[in-house]
């Protein structure tokens, strides 16, 4: 069964609502980075969008086939259609053994609504 790294900033961390989806993943490292701003959508998750030097914390997991499927329908991304809300993309990530190449969901568009997270960390963001 093929594995592959996923980044996850968002409702997918440890302490998110989601994490549940990660329970049976490979739990690699707990605090990692990648290039982009994180944005509070107002509707209970986050939203990153690609942007140099600015650094997004998050946790590395390595996932099986069947667990990518599953973060796929929970993101809604469908491979090669042109409306999906966020996209699958392949990054680089600043791990403490260096830069390791993982997959990350990005947003298409952010809204006049959504509000930038200052500090790149939506954990840290929600017990403010």
């Amino acid at each position: 069964m093929k594995k592959q790294l996923v980044f996850v900033y968002g409702t997918l961390r440890k302490e998110g609502s989601n994490a549940h989806y990660l329970q049976n993943a490979t739990y690699i490292e707990h605090r990692c980075y990648a290039e982009g701003q994180l944005y509070d959508t107002g509707c209970g998750y986050p939203a990153l969008v690609l942007e140099k030097n600015k650094w997004v914390t998050g946790e590395l997991y390595e996932v099986t086939t069947e667990e990518l499927k599953r973060l796929d329908e929970l993101e809604d991304f469908v491979e090669n259609r042109a409306d999906n809300l966020y996209d699958r993309i392949v990054v680089k990530i600043k791990t403490s053994v260096g830069d390791i190449e993982a997959i990350m969901y990005v947003m298409n568009a952010i809204t006049n609504d959504f509000i930038s997270i200052e500090d790149n960390d939506w954990i840290k963001y929600l017990h403010r």
